[in-house]
């Protein structure tokens, strides 16, 4: 009993030492950024999202019937499009028109934004909404450069459209649209105005890291989960295919010389209400451009109301197009930045936790490649240590043949049971809290998207995978004391108690060092990976 608690005390101080250890290497995989809570906010100047300006009349919505026209859309690529075309029936010659872009996971023409372009038409304006092109449009590979060149199409067939007046002819951008529209303005110097809806406006890390915060944040994900964000958004991506996350925002931001009309939902927790705001006002006025108009309404990423996510049959908010209209008109007409009878910044309240970092420079891991390239030598070197160990312990070794008594007895018979169980045990405990891990985040990811409030089990989960972490560790360093500081480099514990037998006899054979050295950096590089997702340092 004295020799077990001898081993034991020396397996925590092992212990201790192999923790401190990966919470220093924990800190090098530590991006040198973190998010921050916001610090400026916007106070709106009214709750009232009118829009109207001094001296000119708009038409209102409902003023027109409307047409609907369905066509081929000639784009990029010697590809073709549909694209659906809606005006109003009776306007008048040298009318407004408006060019839709679309945001990640719309696509068919005939499926969305109807309502919003209907809506425009019946108020004056010609609207066109295409297809977006998917063949080159993927979750791993983005073409912003020929998205632009696509939409540039549609809106060069609006103005030529009959009644438009092609220096009136502008664009309404949502979500990662907002990208493809400063890249329209960056090959294009002639687009009348911008209508930029929940526009992310950063590049598309620093946006992401900051919406991923706040997704986690409101379904009560503990903070060490939250802190994997920085190291998982400052990965390269490159080697398989997202380059798109690399996107210049910031360069093509000075393109927006036109007037802008820029909306957010107070209830999309995706997209940097106010900061975005702030910066597009900003970038806006470096360039000369003043004529910014901003409104908040209650609703979510699709200017939707009666829920935060976006799920089909939400109506839009009852002044919405009616604003979009009220704008769009009045900027064909001529409103400049002084024109305008309503404050530039109104609606509903806007609160942005989370801070979109500056920048998203990576720790000491690099590229998601080498996190699989690590996870794939994890896998191959437990098959190895799987398949060793049943080759190992099925054949006879020297010592059982020539000791009395234990003929017969395989190589797996030479080590005591304790060590069985530590070697059995960190064979076991491995793959187990790989898939673990890998369940609890499958169960993050859900509830995120569906931004449910399971903090309770999150946090029961996520204490659970630190304290596998940790008992794996004490095994792996239990087992280290047992085979190679009690017993000296490769002797077997089990026959050492034999008196009569010579300890030369005892001692491991190569095969089983090797088992034992494979298990040993396996285990390692299993920890290294649960280091990297924050489950033993923060």
């Amino acid at each position: 009993m004295q020799h077990f608690w001898k081993q034991f005390a020396w397996t925590l101080v092992i212990s201790a030492l192999t923790l401190a250890l990966f919470l220093g290497v924990s800190a090098l995989m530590m991006p040198p950024w973190r998010i921050e809570p916001l610090s400026a906010h916007i106070t709106v100047s009214t709750s009232d999202t009118a829009i109207a300006a001094k001296g000119i009349t708009t038409p209102q919505e409902g003023t027109y019937k409307v047409k609907e026209t369905k066509i081929r859309l000639n784009i990029s690529g010697g590809k073709t499009v549909n694209a659906i075309v809606r005006e109003p029936i009776g306007a008048p010659e040298g009318r407004p028109a408006c060019s839709f872009i679309h945001g990640a996971g719309t696509g068919k023409a005939s499926e969305v934004y109807g309502d919003i372009a209907g809506a425009m038409a019946s108020a004056g304006i010609t609207t066109l909404v295409q297809d977006k092109r998917l063949d080159n449009y993927t979750a791993l590979s983005r073409d912003y450069a020929s998205n632009a060149e696509d939409y540039l199409a549609g809106l060069n067939t609006l103005r030529a459209w009959n009644g438009v007046d092609a220096s009136k002819a502008g664009i309404y951008a949502e979500s990662e649209g907002t990208w493809i529209a400063t890249l329209m303005a960056d090959r294009d110097k002639h687009i009348a105005f911008a209508v930029l809806t929940s526009a992310p406006v950063f590049a598309p890390r620093q946006q992401m890291a900051m919406a991923a915060t706040q997704y986690l944040n409101i379904i009560g994900a503990p903070s060490g989960v939250i802190g994997i964000i920085p190291k998982l958004i400052s990965l390269d991506f490159s080697p398989f295919g997202p380059a798109y996350a690399n996107f210049d925002a910031a360069a093509y931001r000075r393109n927006l010389t036109m007037p802008l009309l820029v909306n957010y939902g107070t209830r999309d927790p995706a997209m940097p209400c106010e900061q975005g705001a702030q910066q597009l006002i900003h970038d806006a006025h470096d360039v000369g451009n003043d004529n910014v108009t901003v409104r908040y309404y209650p609703t979510n990423h699709q200017m939707r109301t009666g829920s935060s996510l976006s799920l089909p049959g939400l109506q839009l908010d009852k002044h919405y197009t009616h604003n979009l209209e009220d704008w769009i008109n009045a900027v064909a007409a001529g409103a400049t930045a002084t024109d305008w009878a309503v404050p530039p910044i109104a609606g509903t309240q806007p609160f942005q936790e989370f801070a979109v970092p500056a920048n998203v420079k990576p720790g000491c891991v690099h590229s998601l490649l080498e996190i699989i390239i690590v996870d794939v030598l994890v896998v191959l070197l437990w098959l190895a240590v799987v398949i060793g160990c049943c080759i190992a312990f099925s054949r006879r070794g020297s010592c059982d043949v020539e000791s009395p008594g234990r003929k017969g007895r395989t190589l797996v018979h030479r080590y005591a049971p304790q060590t069985k169980t530590l070697i059995i045990g960190n064979i076991i405990l491995t793959p187990l809290i790989t898939c673990g891990f890998i369940a609890y985040f499958v169960f993050v990811a859900r509830a995120a998207l569906k931004l449910e409030d399971h903090a309770a089990a999150l946090d029961a989960g996520w204490t659970a995978l630190r304290v596998a972490a940790l008992i794996a560790i004490i095994m792996l360093c239990w087992l280290w004391v047992r085979l190679y500081f009690f017993y000296g480099p490769g002797d077997i514990d089990a026959c050492d108690a034999d008196p009569d037998v010579p300890r030369k006899e005892y001692r491991l054979s190569r095969g089983h060092s090797w088992i034992i050295g494979m298990l040993s950096v396996c285990v390692l590089l299993a920890l290294t990976l649960a280091d990297f997702f924050g489950i033993i340092g923060s």
